[in-house]
C-alpha cells in the first residue's frame, strides 16, 4: 500500500476533500486528484530523474516516481519509440461535448521533443479513483446514448428505454434479456469505449477523447492502495474479458454493471467498469 504522499495531503486540504458530505465529497475528490496528477507531471526533477534513471519503478516506494515513470512509459508506447523528452506540460481540460457534459478527459499532457519546435505530441488522459471494485465510468439517458453511439436498431433502443424508465432489467423476460444481448452485440465493444471515452472511434484526434485511464485504487480512508495506467483498448479488455481470456457475460455481453445514480431513476443509465 502507498502512504498519501505531502502533495495529496495538501491537495486534500485545499479541496476540502474530508469536510463535504459524500456526494459532494466525490466531485472534490476527484478535482483534487486531477490536480495531483497535473502537478506530478509537471515537476522537472521527476522528467530528469525519468530520463537518467535505471531505477525499476516497480520496486519504487516513491509514489510520485512510480506515477511519473508509468505515465512516461505508456507515451512512449503510444508514439512508437523512445522520444528525448524535453519538457512535459499537464493541464487540467473543461471541454464539454456537443451533447453536454463534460469530455472524458480531464488532463492533457503536452510532449516536447525538440528544444526546436512546439509540442509534437499531446496526450489526453481520464483520472478515475476509488475504494470499490469498479467505478462510476459514464451516466446519460437513452437519446443521448443512441445519438452519440449511433445506434439506429429501433429494438436495442426500445429495450435501452425500458432499462432506464425501470432502473434495471429485473422485470425483464428472459427474452428480453437475451434480445437485448443480442442486439447490443454487433456494437458491443464500440459501446464499451464510447462508455469510457466519450467516442466510439478507435483512434479519436480530438483531445476531449482520452488515450488512457488512469486509475487511482483507495481503501476506506482515501489512501492510495495501487495506481494503475491503461490504454483505452487495455481498459477495454479488462471490462470485458476475465483473467482467462473469455468474453464475460454480465451487463448483456459488455461486462459492464448498468444502474443509476441517486435521483437519475427513471432518467438516465450508469455504467461501471
Amino acid at each position: 500500500m502507498y502512504h498519501n504522499t505531502e502533495l495529496l495531503c495538501r491537495l486534500f486540504n485545499e479541496y476540502r476533500v474530508t469536510n463535504l458530505k459524500k456526494g459532494i465529497n466525490y466531485d472534490a475528490l476527484g478535482d483534487a486528484f486531477e490536480a495531483y496528477t497535473v502537478e506530478i507531471l509537471n515537476n522537472k526533477h521527476l522528467l530528469e530523474k525519468a530520463k537518467n534513471s535505471t531505477l525499476d519503478s516497480s520496486k519504487s516506494d516513491e509514489q510520485v516516481f512510480y506515477l511519473f515513470f508509468e505515465v512516461i512509459k505508456k507515451i512512449e508506447c503510444k508514439i512508437g519509440r523512445n522520444p528525448n523528452f524535453v519538457s512535459l506540460k499537464a493541464s487540467t481540460l473543461k471541454k464539454h461535448r456537443h451533447t453536454g457534459g463534460y469530455s472524458k478527459t480531464d488532463v492533457t499532457v503536452a510532449v516536447l521533443t525538440s528544444s526546436n519546435q512546439e509540442f509534437d505530441y499531446l496526450v489526453p488522459i481520464s483520472i478515475k479513483q476509488t475504494s470499490a471494485t469498479k467505478v462510476a465510468m459514464a451516466e446519460f439517458d437513452v437519446k443521448t446514448i443512441v445519438e452519440e453511439v449511433g445506434i439506429t436498431d429501433s429494438i436495442l433502443e426500445t429495450l435501452l428505454k425500458k432499462h432506464q424508465e425501470e432502473g434495471s432489467a429485473k422485470n425483464f423476460s428472459t427474452e428480453e434479456k437475451k434480445e437485448l444481448s443480442d442486439h447490443l452485440s454487433p456494437i458491443s465493444r464500440d459501446f464499451v469505449r464510447w462508455v469510457i471515452t466519450g467516442t466510439t472511434a478507435e483512434t479519436p484526434s480530438d483531445e476531449r477523447y482520452p488515450d488512457f485511464l488512469l486509475k487511482y485504487q483507495l481503501d476506506n480512508q482515501e489512501c492510495i492502495k495501487d495506481i494503475y495506467l491503461f490504454s483505452t483498448e487495455e481498459y477495454i479488455n479488462k471490462i470485458m474479458y476475465s483473467k482467462n481470456g473469455k468474453r464475460k457475460k454480465g451487463g448483456f455481453g459488455t461486462g459492464l454493471s448498468w444502474t443509476y445514480a441517486t435521483n437519475s431513476k427513471g432518467k438516465k443509465i450508469q455504467f461501471k467498469g
